[in-house]
C-alpha cells in the first residue's frame, strides 16, 4: 500500500459505495455521511478508503494519512472504529479494519430489532402482534378480507425470510397466504417484509432475455469470469 489511491479513484469508490448503500443498507437505516464528494467529511473518506481496499484489511494509520492528504482540517489519528456506531459492518483488531459493504453490523440489526419489539417475541403469535396482526409484505390484516383478493379472508403464515437458513423465529415474518404463496422460496426478505435479494434461480429463469443478459454481465464483472 505504498502507492496511495488517487482522489479520483476514491471518488469513484465513494460513488459505488453510495449506490450499494442505497440498495443494501438504507433499509436498515445504516448512516451514510451526506457528502457529494468523498472528502467532504472524515467518515466519507474512511468509507471510501475501506471500500477501495474492501478485499483486505486496512490500518487506521493509512486512512489517517489519506485524510490529512485530502482534507487538511482532519487530525492525524482518525478513529475509524466509530463507523460501527452508524451501523457499518467492520471487523478486525489492533487498528486493522475490513468493511463488508453489503451487510449492516449484526449489533446494529439487533438494536434495531429491539427497538421494533422483535426481540421480545418468543412465539409466532407474539411476532404477529409486533406487526399489528398484518402481513409484513402487503399490510393485509388477519381475519379480514384481503383488499387485493376480494372476499378471501387473510390468514397469516410463517413467511421464510431467508430460505437458505433454518425456519426459526428470528428468520420468520408474518405473511398472508397470498404473499407467502406468490413469493415461494424465490426471495429473501428484510424484517419489514420487503424483498431483499434473489434466493433461487426461479426469478432469473422467468426474466426476459435482456434481463438475464444484464445479470450475466454483472456476475462476470463481480466474479471475474470471462
Amino acid at each position: 500500500m505504498n502507492n496511495l489511491p488517487t482522489p479520483e479513484e476514491l471518488q469513484q469508490a465513494w460513488e459505488e459505495l453510495c449506490a450499494i448503500h442505497s440498495r443494501y443498507l438504507e433499509e436498515y437505516e445504516v448512516k451514510l455521511p451526506q457528502s457529494n464528494q468523498y472528502n467532504e467529511r472524515a467518515k466519507s473518506i474512511w468509507l471510501a478508503v475501506l471500500y477501495y481496499y474492501k478485499d483486505g484489511y486496512v490500518h487506521k494509520n493509512l486512512i489517517s494519512r489519506i485524510c490529512q492528504r485530502d482534507n487538511s482540517r482532519l487530525g492525524a489519528d482518525q478513529q475509524v472504529r466509530h463507523l460501527k456506531r452508524d451501523g457499518w459492518h467492520l471487523t478486525g483488531t489492533g487498528g486493522e479494519h475490513i468493511l463488508d459493504p453489503y451487510q449492516p453490523s449484526p449489533e446494529w440489526v439487533t438494536d434495531q430489532r429491539r427497538r421494533e419489539g422483535r426481540l421480545d417475541a418468543t412465539t409466532f403469535n407474539e411476532l404477529q402482534a409486533v406487526y399489528g396482526g398484518r402481513c409484513a409484505t402487503c399490510g393485509a390484516e388477519a381475519g379480514k378480507p384481503n383488499p387485493r383478493y376480494g372476499e378471501d379472508i387473510v390468514v397469516l403464515q410463517q413467511g421464510h425470510k431467508d430460505p437458505s437458513k433454518p425456519h426459526t423465529l428470528d428468520n420468520i415474518i408474518p405473511q398472508c397466504q397470498f404473499c407467502n404463496r406468490a413469493y415461494r422460496s424465490d426471495f429473501t426478505f428484510d424484517d419489514k417484509g420487503r424483498v431483499r435479494a434473489v434466493a433461487d434461480v426461479g426469478p432469473v429463469q422467468r426474466a426476459t432475455r435482456a434481463v438475464q443478459q444484464k445479470i450475466l454481465k454483472w456476475l462476470r464483472d463481480r466474479l471475474g469470469l470471462f
